[in-house]
């Protein structure tokens, strides 16, 4: 019974008003929301651990050789660090100027922190005599020899050697991976060493079925986005509207007279997001993230490297930063060179993954960790060279510029454990049979929904989008309604529920917002318009300062209108008013000043006297009731004129009373002619009226004369009395004003009714 009185209170809520109301409450669920999400990931943390990213330890790995460290890897237990060591005139290289091997020691000795301590072994991971022999020729035969880098590709090692000044020119030595040991292979794998595809997309082509001709013609990408090179500029578009050069982003092109066909224009549909490279005449491509339900558009120079996408298509990540569907991103400031991606690691429980980027040329790894419930990429991490350990730890450098012994470590925990390690006390929790990855999975899809629910309605379809992720959640995770998960269906249906009916309120409110801002434009565009009138305006005459004084007048009553209206700009409308303000004290002050003058109101005389000399002219009524509306105009202006000079605070009261007794001496001659006007309307009316209503009447007792002729029933002679009445009554309403043709007109509808009665009666009797 409760359950149906909150469902009828929603629909009457939703009845009387709307699409505020749902905006409120899709609030309040979003509230909800995230507070269950966050006592959610609390219980998670407790049942499946939790490894926060932190600074543990700062430490130094020692080596016996002064060498520029390059690139460290752990295999097992075990640490293989690799430098470089320069000699001068030495020409035999041996094992131990390349490498050393370490071991972790977590439990630390003597008291001291957490280091990495030589291994007792030596070199014994790494002998084997076929190896020595290979490493020695190497040196031997390549004197320009340097170690380059650690690559584990599948279950190998790979010991990569650079031979020349061309980062392409190598050498690799091969081991197979035995949990804690190396076997070595060959050294003839070279071309197993290479990165994975630098984008986790295809990119499609725009061909000449995509262009668009006209004045300013572009190329279509799937009807969402519009793209040219033509015209000096590569400019981007959201409108297919090829009459306007016109959009959203423009940057200039080296050969301004290039057609469609000299750009190349390839892309990537994403969901939201359109990955788009354009490539003007004869020069490199140019990289930009275009998102269509924002309408926004991103310059990205390090797509041009690469881009891989982000789990769950969440959006995609390149070597300067990331890009969400949502359209929050980032680009991160600094400039690592020419980098590669090189891998991704995840993190066991699903939540973080590791992208690393190389740059092959510099010896310079860039690291960047993100996160799918929070959806952000965390401050990068450049290096030199890094590894992870079993238990997470993450160990990198930056190469010193000079060669040392001492080659200083950052030591970072971080999720990133090798194997997938859970706490066993928790295993009969439901969470714990719902599994980590599941829970971390619908989290993340819950925490887009709130990105989504904190955007401005402003998003492209942000509505529909809210009611099918929200839906989406709710159909794909059947463990939702448990009290051991917050019971997150509950906010979430609710979402649901509020966003699809905000759907169709919506499209009201974007009417009503498409008004206002057309009555925000037509309103600024009076507003500039008259602003530049005043501008130019000399002020040779008091018509002049009254003109404008009156339209400046009706401009804020205008403005001020539009406050009523609903999702009007109030703040700009302010701006406009406050401006009209400003322009109307200017000029009432300067017309103050003006007025002064003697001549100043020499117009009005003139004005006054040409009415008068009209109005002796004028032998016609509706000749004289237009003078009449031109003298209560400058009436109107002189009142305006008054009201200016009554509100104006004048030091000297002497001013403002010459000013008014000088108005007022024209107001009276203009109430002598205003009389004037009046009385000869009555004598010119009268002579007209008189002709108007004798050749009214006359045609009035031809019509009743024609209409008794045609009566030849009872029937028609009722016809048309009424409608010989009807024309009385009219002719009576139009000269109500004189007396003496009403008297004429009942004595004419006395004569009509007895008139049509008698030929109604003699029809009557002969039809009988």
């Amino acid at each position: 019974m409760a359950e149906n009185e909150e469902i009828k209170d929603t629909t009457t809520q939703l009845d009387s008003g709307t699409y505020e109301i749902i905006q409120s409450r899709l609030l309040k669920q979003k509230t909800d929301l995230q507070q269950r999400l966050a006592v959610l990931n609390d219980e998670r943390k407790k049942v499946f651990g939790s490894l926060e990213t932190r600074l543990i330890a700062n430490d130094r790995i020692n080596t016996e050789n002064n060498c520029i460290a390059r690139d460290i890897v752990t295999i097992g237990t075990y640490s293989i660090f690799g430098y470089n060591v320069h000699f001068g005139l030495r020409t035999e290289i041996n094992l131990s100027d390349v490498f050393s091997i370490y071991v972790f020691d977590r439990e630390g000795n003597d008291g001291d922190a957490l280091r990495f301590r030589e291994s007792e072994l030596g070199l014994q991971l790494i002998t084997d005599t076929t190896f020595q022999t290979d490493f020695e020729n190497l040196y031997k035969y390549y004197r320009n020899t340097i170690f380059s880098k650690f690559a584990i590709i599948g279950n190998y090692l790979h010991m990569v050697f650079q031979l020349s000044d061309r980062v392409t020119d190598i050498k690799t030595f091969k081991w197979l991976i035995k949990e804690d040991s190396l076997q070595y292979v060959d050294n003839r794998s070279e071309h197993e060493y290479k990165f994975p595809p630098q984008y986790d997309f295809t990119w499609k082509e725009a061909g000449r079925d995509d262009q668009r001709n006209g004045v300013h013609a572009h190329v279509s990408i799937l009807d969402k986005v519009f793209v040219e090179t033509i015209g000096g500029d590569l400019t981007i578009k959201v409108e297919d509207n090829t009459g306007d050069g016109q959009g959203i982003y423009r940057e200039d092109v080296m050969h301004r007279d290039q057609t469609l066909d000299d750009g190349q224009y390839r892309y990537a549909d994403l969901g939201n997001i359109i990955v788009l490279e354009i490539k003007p005449f004869q020069e490199e491509p140019r990289y930009f993230v275009y998102n269509h339900k924002i309408k926004e558009v991103q310059k990205i120079d390090s797509i041009a490297q690469a881009a891989v996408l982000l789990p769950d298509d969440q959006g995609i990540i390149f070597p300067s930063g990331y890009y969400l569907q949502t359209g929050d991103y980032n680009v991160f400031p600094g400039n690592a060179g020419k980098l590669k991606f090189q891998q991704k690691i995840a993190s066991p429980n699903g939540e973080d993954h590791l992208y690393v980027f190389y740059n092959a040329q510099d010896g310079l790894y860039v690291l960047m960790s993100y996160n799918v419930i929070d959806q952000v990429v965390k401050t990068p991490i450049i290096c030199n060279g890094f590894t992870i350990l079993e238990q997470g730890e993450l160990c990198y450098f930056r190469t010193e510029d000079e060669q040392t012994k001492h080659h200083m470590l950052q030591i970072w925990q971080t999720p990133y454990l090798k194997g997938n390690i859970m706490p066993s006390e928790h295993q009969d929790t439901m969470l714990f049979k719902i599994g980590n990855k599941d829970i971390v999975k619908a989290m993340a899809q819950a925490n887009e929904l709130i990105t989504l629910l904190n955007k401005e309605d402003s998003y492209g379809g942000l509505y529909d989008d809210i009611a099918r992720s929200s839906k989406d959640i709710l159909d794909a995770y059947y463990w939702l309604p448990e009290e051991e998960t917050q019971q997150l269906n509950l906010p979430l249906a609710e979402i649901n529920k509020a966003s699809n009916a905000a759907i169709d309120e919506f499209e009201k409110v974007k009417q009503l917002r498409k008004k206002a801002a057309t009555d925000t434009t037509a309103i600024s565009q009076q507003a500039t318009t008259l602003f530049g009138k005043i501008k130019s305006t000399s002020f040779n005459s008091i018509n002049d300062f009254v003109a404008l004084l009156t339209q400046l007048r009706t401009l804020r009553g205008e403005a001020i209108g539009l406050y009523e209206i609903r999702y009007v700009d109030t703040d700009f409308i302010k701006d406009i008013e406050d401006q009209i303000v400003e322009q109307n004290e200017i000029i009432s002050r300067r017309a103050v000043t003006f007025l002064l003058d003697d001549k100043a109101l020499a117009p009005y005389h003139d004005a006054v006297n040409e009415k008068q000399k009209a109005l002796d002219e004028t032998s016609k009524v509706i000749e004289i009731k237009n003078l009449e509306k031109e003298v209560n105009q400058i009436a109107t202006d002189l009142e305006l004129l008054i009201d200016i000079v009554s509100n104006l605070e004048i030091e000297d009261t002497s001013h403002s009373t010459k000013i008014i007794e000088n108005i007022s001496l024209i107001f009276a001659t203009i109430n002598q002619v205003k009389a004037a006007i009046k009385n000869k309307v009555k004598t010119v009316g009268k002579k007209e009226a008189q002709a108007d209503f004798a050749a009214q009447l006359k045609l009035i007792d031809q019509s009743i004369i024609n209409y008794l002729d045609i009566a030849n029933t009872p029937e028609k002679c009722d016809e048309f009395l009424t409608k010989v009445s009807i024309q009385l009554e009219e002719l009576e309403g139009k000269f109500a004003d004189y007396d003496e043709y009403i008297t004429e007109i009942i004595e004419k509808r006395e004569e009509v009714y007895a008139a049509f009665d008698n030929r109604k009666n003699s029809l009557v009797e002969a039809r009988n």
